[in-house]
């Protein structure tokens, strides 16, 4: 296993560092990769975190020769190792995610960064994010902090991977990924960092996210709501807010597709996502409740027809 390189203090760090977490990635890195080092911000270091893969990743950097990329390799830990480390190998003022398999859209760093300059309180910002493959549309994301607030006692504000980050705030707080959070290590970050600034996400497609089987949602599904289900619980104690049933929460991001016919099915469905709806609502009323509520409530009637 590689070390923690050193910096020296002697040279300044890039304004950006891209930190992209690998695993057996070898299908998609290259796109993914080109799309970053593509970006008209310049003045990054493209750090990837190979978390002992053995599919051929290893042969995929070795054919990029921009100078900006800096690989660290290390046995495998699993994706909350991998991010951790790159938190402790990032030498950049700001801290940009990304994920081996997905497309960064031109333009998403530097707009970022032109926000994160323009308020020195904002401490994340995202984006919006459109997905493909599988599944394909666009998913906004919150605006405002107070947008994001809402958001958080229901679900992670941002698409982590579309996120920037101001890294004095991570080295002042020391906050790290949760390995008892694994498969939803992001939401629990999200909900950490909140007490330390501003969040929001920018009005733009930030992020391209390939919709595949081998995601995390698809093969840890049960581990990752049960996780989901803690950090809203807890996040709603820490801030003063009463939590929702985990029955109820689990059933309005989650309902699945009721037995019967589609007039009897789809009626049977709102009669069970009505109460947590409204109960969310009553909770904490604003409009981003009212929009995430809404969306939950319109994706449960849609499981109805198959």
């Amino acid at each position: 296993m590689s070390r923690p390189s050193t910096p020296n203090p002697s040279t300044p760090g890039p304004l950006v560092t891209v930190l992209v977490p690998a695993y057996d990635a070898a299908p998609y890195l290259r796109e993914a990769l080109d799309s970053i080092l593509a970006q008209d911000l310049r003045d990054l270091e493209l750090l990837v975190v190979d978390d002992g893969s053995t599919d051929g990743t290893d042969e995929v950097l070795a054919g990029i020769t921009d100078p900006r990329l800096r690989v660290v390799r290390q046995d495998n830990t699993g994706l909350v190792g991998a991010l951790n480390r790159g938190l402790d190998e990032a030498r950049g003022t700001f801290l940009a995610r990304m994920d081996a398999d997905d497309i960064m859209p031109p333009g998403r760093l530097s707009a970022q960064l032109r926000a994160m300059t323009a308020d020195p309180d904002l401490v994340v910002c995202g984006t919006d994010y459109e997905m493909f493959g599988a599944i394909e549309g666009r998913v906004r994301m919150p605006r405002t902090d107070a947008a994001c607030r809402q958001r958080l006692l229901m679900g992670s504000c941002h698409c982590g991977a579309s996120a920037m980050i101001r890294m004095s705030v991570l080295q002042r707080s020391g906050i790290r990924f949760r390995p008892e959070f694994a498969h939803a290590e992001d939401y629990r970050f999200f909900t950490e960092l909140a007490a330390h600034g501003k969040m929001g996400n920018l009005p733009i497609v930030g992020y391209l996210y390939r919709m595949h089987p081998h995601q995390v949602s698809a093969v840890y599904s049960d581990e990752q709501r049960a996780a989901h289900l803690r950090i809203a619980r807890e996040y709603a104690l820490a801030t003063g807010v009463r939590p929702l049933d985990d029955t109820e929460l689990e059933l309005l991001l989650w309902a699945g597709r009721p037995e019967g016919a589609l007039p009897l099915a789809l009626a049977r469905q709102m009669r069970r996502v009505a109460g947590p709806a409204a109960r969310a609502v009553i909770r904490r009323p604003g409009v981003e409740t009212m929009r995430f509520v809404g969306r939950k409530v319109y994706e449960a009637a849609a499981r109805t027809r198959g």
